[in-house]
This record gives C-alpha cells, structure tokens and sequence, in this order.
C-alpha cells in the first residue's frame, strides 16, 4: 500500500509539473500566412507538446513588432531575416539564431520598365516595406552610390499599379505573385532577383536572446527540433499544410484565399534547401554569414562585422 502510494504521488507531481510548465511563445515577422507554415505544423501537428514544450504562437502588430515583443520578453522566439538580425546585434542586442531554415533569398525588384543589371536602379524612385526587411536593398544602394529615392510602404502594391513609383521591392512569394493576379503582366526583364546579382544571403532563421539561450538550452534545442520537424513534415504533405496554414489564416482573421497561400507556401518550400546542394541542412551556412558581413559592412548598414561564433553560440 505504501509503495503505491509513493507511486501515486510520483506521478501527481509529475503531472502538476507537467501542467505548471511556463508558456513559450514564438511571434513570426509578420501575420499568418504560409510563411511560416512550419511552426504552424509544429502547433497543430503536437510536435511542441511531445517534446515536452508549451508554446503559443502570437502574431505581431505593425505598432509592436516581434523584435520588441522579444525585448521586453512578451515572446521567447522569433523570426528575422539574416540580415536584419544582424543589424539588430550591431545595435547591441544579444541575439542567437537557433534554425536556419530559408537557406536562399527571395527577394526581387520589380521595375515598370526593363532592367538591365545594377545601374538600370540608378536614380529610381523605388517601394520599400516600412516595417523592415529592406536592409540588403539599402546595402545595394549604398554600395555602388546609385542614387536610390526609397518610398516607404507597408504591405500592399498600389504604389506601384498607380505608377507613383519607378520599381517596388517585393517577395516571390508575396509581393510578387499580388502583382500578377492585379493584371500587372511583368516580363522576365523587369525583375532583378537579389539571389542572382550576388546577394543569395539566406533569410528567415529562428531567433532568441543570448540571455533565454544560456538559462533555457534544453528548451531552445527541443523547439528548435520541433520546428525542424514541421517544416519537413510540411514538405512531405503540402495539401495538408495548405490546411493548416487556412485554418491559421482564419483564425487570426487575414483575407487571403488558398490560392494565393498555395503560392506562397511552394515559394517558401523551395528556398528551405541549398541552392547548389539541394540540401536542407536548417543551420546556418557560414558562407552564407561571410557574404552578409561583407555586403553589409561594404553598404554601411552594420558597423561591425558579426562572428560566427557570437550569432550561433555565444
């Protein structure tokens, strides 16, 4: 009798630690969409839970953005693009990425007219996402002097329908396909994909603070192990991550269609593997940090260089 009840009590107070466990929360760049998918799986799918990890997923809001929720400890875990972390640890801010799963850049501009090459940017007055992402296009700008009038825009493409703009920034999961279902019949020559004029710097990467990674390992590597587990699973049943990626879409009330996230999610799918071995690895390729501190520093947007050791494991 006594030894069931020591059993009894073993098991109780597992499960009220189990139930006691603190909440994680991951806030993306941005609000639901196919994007993020992986970590979307990972939720639906109870990867998080059988790793043992209570995580919440919480979108953004364009006044408070996920860099600010993680500072003021609002959320464990975001997204960022290489770059972008890497300006923000040039500011002082103390951020490890703990996945990199965008191994390739996305990133396009979109000119009215055809370009051919860096300097048909030369003066232009081009679009810009106001809430960031535009680091490696500043970067370009400074870097061969081109004279660049950057206007400002949040998420949609009017600026550019309306012709109050010579190019936009865009996406090619994003920006870029809202361009084509708008009627904007866009030849091969009016793109200039940052991806081919040396600038494949890889994007989205899971990120914590220095500080939640040394007192927090074990959570960090689980959820890390999870999420990589969704992305796969997302590649292995995209019709069914589609699904899922609907279900978030609407429960957080964004106006999209299955299309347009059908797009977007075979976009993203694809730029989760190397571009020259195919490979997807979800680390940090260290070339690919080389290249981000060279066009960087060289465009003036960091100061100082960012080691691979500081952004990885500090």
């Amino acid at each position: 009798m006594k030894a069931k009840l020591i059993v009894l009590f073993i098991l109780l107070g597992t499960a009220m630690n189990s139930h006691a466990q603190a909440k994680l929360v991951f806030t993306p760049q941005w609000t639901a969409q196919a994007q993020f998918v992986g970590f979307y799986v990972a939720e639906a799918k109870g990867f998080y839970k059988e790793a043992g990890l209570n995580v919440s997923i919480e979108h953004p809001s364009p006044s408070n953005p996920n860099i600010n929720r993680l500072k003021t400890g609002q959320c464990q875990f975001i997204t960022l693009h290489l770059v972008s972390a890497m300006k923000f640890i040039d500011q002082g801010i103390q951020l490890v990425n703990i996945l990199q799963h965008y191994q390739q850049n996305t990133q396009v501009i979109v000119s009215h007219k055809p370009l051919k090459g860096i300097e048909s940017l030369r003066g232009m007055k081009i679009g810009h996402w106001k809430s960031g992402f535009s680091e490696l296009a500043f970067s370009l700008n400074h870097r061969y002097n081109l004279g660049i009038q950057w206007v400002p825009f949040l998420s949609h493409i009017n600026l550019y329908i309306s012709k109050a703009i010579d190019a936009t920034m865009a996406m090619s999961y994003n920006e870029f396909y809202q361009l084509k279902i708008a009627g904007q019949k866009i030849q091969k020559d009016q793109t200039l994909y940052f991806r081919d004029i040396g600038y494949n710097v890889p994007e989205d990467g899971v990120y914590t603070t220095a500080s939640f990674y040394k007192t927090h390992k074990k959570e960090v590597e689980k959820f890390a192990e999870a999420t990589r587990k969704g992305w796969e699973w997302a590649c292995q049943n995209p019709e069914e991550a589609l699904d899922i990626v609907m279900m978030y879409c609407q429960a957080n009330n964004v106006l999209t269609n299955r299309v347009a996230q059908q797009w977007m999610l075979e976009e993203c799918l694809n730029v989760l593997s190397d571009i020259k071995t195919g490979k997807r690895t979800y680390t940090l390729d260290p070339k690919g940090l080389e290249l981000a501190n060279q066009l960087m520093s060289e465009g003036g947007v960091i100061k100082q260089t960012v080691s691979y050791q500081q952004i990885t494991q500090p």
